[in-house]
Order: C-alpha cells, then structure tokens, then sequence
C-alpha cells in the first residue's frame, strides 16, 4: 500500500520531502521546524512513546493523530478515544508489541509511519506523547470491568468517588473523599474545554454533583456505575449528558 508523508509547518498542513522517510517508503509524522519537544518516554519491549511536537508554539499532535487513524482504517477525527484505540490494541497483538492501545514507536513503525524528534531551542519544555494518558486516566483506566460497590475505594471495588479517590492516589494527587467535595477542588472547566484528567461531575445520584468520572478525552469518561461497575462511556450521550453537572481540572 503507498505511504506519503506529512508534516506540518506553522499549523498548516504540507507536503515534506524527507529523505529517509522517502528511502523507506514510509510516513513522516511530525512536523518541520518545531519548537518545542519531548524526550520520549520508554515503554516495555523498546516500544517508546512518540513526542507531539509543537510548531511555532502551535501543537500539531491533532494532525499527527489523524495520520495515525488513516494508517489504522478508522475515521480521522483527530481524536484517541475507544475506537481508535480499539484498533490499535489490534495492531499491536497482530504485531506482537504490548496491547495498550497507546502508539508508541515500534507501534509505529509496524503501521509503516516514521517520527522525528527534534530538540527544542532552551531544552527544558516538555510536551506530551501522542496518546499518552495522564497518571490519574491510565490508573483508572486499569480498574474497568471492577465492580460497583457503595462505600468502597477500591482496589477490587468502587463506588464513583471511590474509584477518583484511588486512582488520584495512585498518581500521586490528594483529594476528598466524596463527590460533593470533589467538586470544589482545582479549577472549572468549559464543557467545551474538558480533556483527559478531567473529574466530570453528574447528578445521577441527587442533586448537585452526586456522581463523579475522570474524563479521557472531550466526550469521554471513566466511572464507577452503579449498573455496569467501572467502564468507560460517553459524556454527552442522551442520558449521561442530560445529567452533565460540571468539570473540575485538578493542579
């Protein structure tokens, strides 16, 4: 299957001729001239995380993203949220890297597409990987499929506070115990603004934020559930979004 190569220069999108990229007749994700990166983070088995560069101050990990969802076959919408990383998880078992559904480098590469990194001017400004979750999303995200249960905190266990309260806890982040004081924590958000680390509150269980999650990503969310225990759902859908109380973004 023909690859070509992208890259982004100041935000907008254009052809880049790269010479090994080319050799290798493979995909270029990253943009020319960036400002800012990341070292990468590294992963089991060589597998490293891939930076999301920014161009002239702008982060182009949405266009990057999009190339990752066409190499994938799913709808490039610039977003990693459960379909994508579906088809990912996908992709690695096929290739025999840990199924984590994160595109790490040797993800990658067996999707045919190359990265580049380049050092930033001062050196010291670091930006996430593409795909990389925040502590309190992966500890979450390692609890789904756990039981709901009023009262608990886990670890086998939760009711929706609890599960916030334990995976803040795993990465480091104090907050109260119940939803309604949750709520006064860290800083509000737009609902148009909310992002992965998020707490995302609802009154399904009263009024006022009676229930809690932690978001990973703009329409999406980790919660304890009384009917399904600890999944992962949409935020906006009929039912979850007609419930929508807030949002609260911890540090």
């Amino acid at each position: 299957m023909p690859l070509r190569r992208v890259a982004l220069v100041a935000g907008i999108a254009a052809v880049a001729l790269a010479p090994n990229a080319q050799a290798a007749g493979q995909r270029l994700v990253g943009g020319a001239t960036p400002s800012v990166d990341a070292p990468a983070a590294t992963g089991e088995g060589g597998d490293t995380a891939v930076p999301v560069t920014r161009l002239r101050g702008v982060v182009s990990g949405r266009a990057e993203v999009r190339e990752l969802q066409r190499a994938l076959g799913v709808r490039a919408d610039g977003r990693i949220g459960p379909k994508t990383r579906a088809a990912l998880r996908r992709a690695q078992r096929k290739a025999g890297l840990r199924a984590d559904g994160v595109p790490r480098r040797a993800t990658l590469a067996k999707l045919g597409i190359v990265t580049r990194t380049v050092p930033s001017a001062s050196g010291t400004t670091a930006a996430p990987a593409i795909g990389e979750e925040p502590p309190l999303v992966t500890a979450a995200r390692s609890r789904i499929g756990s039981p709901y249960e009023w009262g608990s905190t886990g670890p086998d266990t939760f009711d929706c506070s609890g599960l916030v309260t334990w995976s803040a806890a795993q990465s480091g982040i104090d907050v109260p115990r119940v939803s309604f004081d949750q709520y006064k924590v860290g800083r509000p958000v737009a609902r148009n603004r909310i992002q992965a680390g998020d707490l995302v509150f609802f009154d399904t269980a009263g009024p006022g934020a009676s229930d809690v999650g932690i978001a990973t990503g703009p329409r999406t969310v980790i919660s304890a559930t009384t009917s399904r225990g600890v999944v992962e759902h949409a935020t906006f859908d009929r039912y979850w979004g007609s419930h929508f109380v807030g949002a609260r973004r911890l540090g």
